[in-house]
């Protein structure tokens, strides 16, 4: 159980095991194969399948849990976000981005510096902020304003000849540039004295020593090096970069040198840029890894910039190499747009897709032939639909995102004939199901292409998209509460991608929050002794029995498997169940329901696997059936569905109806078979006869097939036999 909404970020480990980090208030929890992460546990346990041997277990939603709750010290970690930082109540959205590379899980948020959540063992969890070197910073200064320093290194005091410094730049970079026309270039065979400085090279040296120059031009960038006759020290490339460590005043700042000044900055200097990040402004909102650059996003007082870092490097963000920008230095794009703009998302795909509130861009190269750099880069704009601060999904090479309003999700694609990026309005196909706005998104490749939208009244609608299969559709979701977070990991174990939510559950006036996972339903994979079956035919009864087995179709079920020799009768645990009527399915047959007291339910003896929870109500009504004749296309004609044949794949459940009024069951079990038994899943074509009256208001014939109960109900397709007037 969760006490207050929390966010839940997928961070996918290894080809065994992924982890999904839970942000609460001030605090990171993790859990892994169903678990919540504890110190405890060993190697072996989290990678595989945690199964604790001669322990009572029950399943939530399919996971094992130790009867008495947790076994040892969780694993936490302390995090600077508050709730509040966490949930954006106006805009209903969170308001922390995430991206992953190797271990690492670098997190974005506005009002915090950039984070990683470092991942050493898997249960040795660290919280770092990101250092950046090197900048980046803002444009040079344009004012009178000019800086000197105390001296050249260590520790040294800066002096502005204007109102300059505030609070908010402690820990903030500041970049200085010095032109020292005193100084003379380095020349082969001259007299030097010691101490003498001269550049090279667009550096700058001082001999440690009396003599001759030779003819080796000094190159070097660090430490002392000869030039065959004298030996010379590198200083500095004519620039120094500080970090402020106190603000003594509007005109006065302490500061530490992170690179030697020129000499000259003791004199004072007008050429000086600020860094970009500091506390007197926002941090990056969102960022990419795109290019072997580490990229971010982030807002200042002229807009959106998006900065990359040195190519390779991906803390470091020099936009100069000894006063040049160069193939690998850093590069900063600002993101200009015509109406006020604010940086939403940033999306690394073929190009650095940027998101903003007004618009849509990506960051490209000019030239394609060569490496992207400050000289050869380019930002084009794509729409002007303007985006959410929703992380965009990619799926094959279409990538999701949603406007601005949080009412429609647009598909961003490649228009070879416009030789361009265009979106489209995909959310077209079901409009209504969008009307309480989108907050998050995530993707399950398996095992049905799905891309969950988390919507603001607590439901999920889903997108079923195979752009190779033409297949668009969307799907309403509801629970059983309100869901708040959501995320997809994978589960080697069962073969396929898992679905985490965090839901809110309210009765009798209290609220309670857990977070659970969502089943398929049916497997994925089967046993070898069901795929090594002697026939064909046999086969198809194994996996009928086994699909039957493992059937779970219901909300917040609990799943208990009894180990041998125990013969309890009441089954605990079940406080998030409190007061509700539970449906319960066991040893493959549907039982009274019963209402959970004191958090428990009593079972016989002889059930040797149980599970019960919130029943699901799944309905689907097709589109109006038109028949046509040979008069007219049907449209107006009264109709009558008089039966249906449903082709129907390992069902056994299922309602059929013109309305909800009109529901019937639909009969699985012969009239000879054998009572008090499991009815196996049943595969073929069933004809069903339908409830339904004549359409006396010439309208088309509807059609409503509902199923309630913890058996599966697969459709292949519907057959309506109609009568026409």
């Amino acid at each position: 159980m969760v006490n207050e909404r929390c966010l839940l970020v997928p961070f996918r480990y290894s080809h065994k095991v992924a982890f999904v980090v839970e942000f609460s208030h001030k605090r990171i929890r993790l859990y892994a194969q169903g678990w919540l992460l504890q110190y405890d546990l060993t190697e072996e346990q989290i990678q595989y399948n945690l199964k604790l041997q001669g322990r009572a277990t029950v399943f939530i939603n399919g996971k094992k849990y130790p009867v008495g709750g947790i076994v040892g010290a969780l694993v936490t970690v302390s995090t600077p976000y508050t709730y509040a930082d966490l949930w954006d109540e106006d805009d209903k959205v969170w308001n922390i981005q995430t991206i992953q590379n190797g271990d690492v899980l670098y997190i974005f948020h506005p009002k915090h510096p950039i984070m990683m959540l470092k991942r050493y063992s898997n249960t040795d969890w660290r919280l770092e902020e990101l250092e950046l070197r090197n900048g980046p910073f803002m444009a040079v200064n344009t004012t009178d304003i000019s800086v000197s320093c105390s001296q050249t290194s260590g520790i040294t005091l800066l002096t502005a000849s204007g109102n300059l410094f505030k609070a908010t730049d402690v820990g903030r970079l500041m970049r200085f540039k010095v032109i020292e026309d005193d100084v003379k270039p380095w020349a082969a065979a001259i007299d030097v004295v010691k101490n003498e400085t001269r550049y090279s090279d667009k550096k700058y040296y001082m001999a440690i020593e009396l003599g001759k120059t030779g003819a080796n031009k000094p190159v070097h960038s660090t430490g002392v090096r000869s030039d065959g006759g004298v030996r010379w020290r590198y200083l500095h490339d004519g620039t120094g970069v500080v970090q402020i460590t106190e603000v003594v005043n509007a005109t006065a700042a302490k500061a530490k040198v992170l690179s030697r000044l020129p000499d000259g900055m003791t004199a004072g200097s007008p050429y000086w840029e600020m860094g970009l990040l500091h506390k007197g402004t926002e941090y990056p909102v969102s960022g990419a890894f795109f290019r072997n650059r580490f990229a971010f996003l982030v807002n200042t007082e002229n807009g959106p910039n998006v900065c990359l870092s040195v190519n390779g490097d991906y803390n470091n963000f020099a936009d100069q190499e000894f006063g040049e920008a160069t193939a690998e230095t850093a590069i900063t794009v600002p993101v200009l747009n015509k109406e006020f703009n604010e940086g939403k998302w940033l999306f690394a795909g073929d190009v650095l897709f940027v998101g903003t509130g007004a618009a849509e861009f990506y960051i490209d190269s000019v030239s394609p032939s060569a490496a992207m750099a400050a000289d050869n880069v380019k930002i084009s704009q794509i729409s002007t639909v303007g985006s959410k601060a929703i992380m965009p999904v990619a799926v094959g090479a279409h990538i999701f995102f949603v406007d601005r309003y949080g009412l429609s999700l647009r598909d961003l694609t490649f228009n070879y004939y416009n030789d361009g990026y265009d979106q489209t309005d995909i959310s077209l196909l079901g409009k209504h199901l969008f009307v309480s706005r989108i907050v998050a998104m995530s993707y399950q490749e398996v095992p049905d292409k799905l891309l969950w939208c988390l919507m603001g009244d607590g439901t999920l609608t889903a997108l079923t998209f195979s752009a190779e299969q033409e297949v668009a559709a969307f799907s309403r979701h509801d629970f059983s509460g309100a869901v708040e977070s959501i995320a997809v990991i994978p589960n080697l174990t069962d073969c396929r991608d898992e679905v985490w939510l965090t839901i809110k559950r309210s009765y009798d006036g209290k609220t309670m929050r857990s977070v659970e996972w969502m089943e398929n339903g049916l497997p994925q994979s089967y046993p070898a002794y069901v795929t090594n079956a002697d026939s064909y035919a046999e086969c198809n009864k194994q996996k009928a029995d086994y699909a039957l087995k493992m059937a779970r179709y219901l909300d917040a079920a609990v799943l208990f498997e009894r180990d041998e020799g125990n013969k309890r009768t009441v089954l605990t645990g079940l406080s998030h169940l409190e007061g509700r009527e539970v449906a319960i399915f066991a040893d493959g047959a549907v039982q009274p329901p019963q209402v959970v007291i004191n958090g428990q339910i009593t079972i016989k003896p002889t059930h040797m696997r149980v599970l019960l929870g919130l029943k699901v109500k799944s309905q689907y009504v097709p589109q109006s059936i038109y028949i046509a004749d040979n008069t007219s296309l049907g449209v107006g004609q009264k109709q009558r569905i008089n039966h249906l044949l449903l082709m129907l794949y390992l069902s056994g459940g299922g309602k059929v109806g013109q309305d909800e009024n009109t529901l019937c069951d639909i009969l699985y079990r012969p009239a000879d078979g054998v009572m008090n038994l499991p009815q196996p899943l049943f595969s073929g074509n069933k004809e069903v006869l339908f409830n339904g009256s004549t359409n006396t208001d010439e309208q088309a014939a509807s059609i409503l097939i509902e199923n309630d109960s913890p058996l599966p109900m697969n459709i292949l397709a519907i057959v309506p036999s109609l009568d026409i007037s």
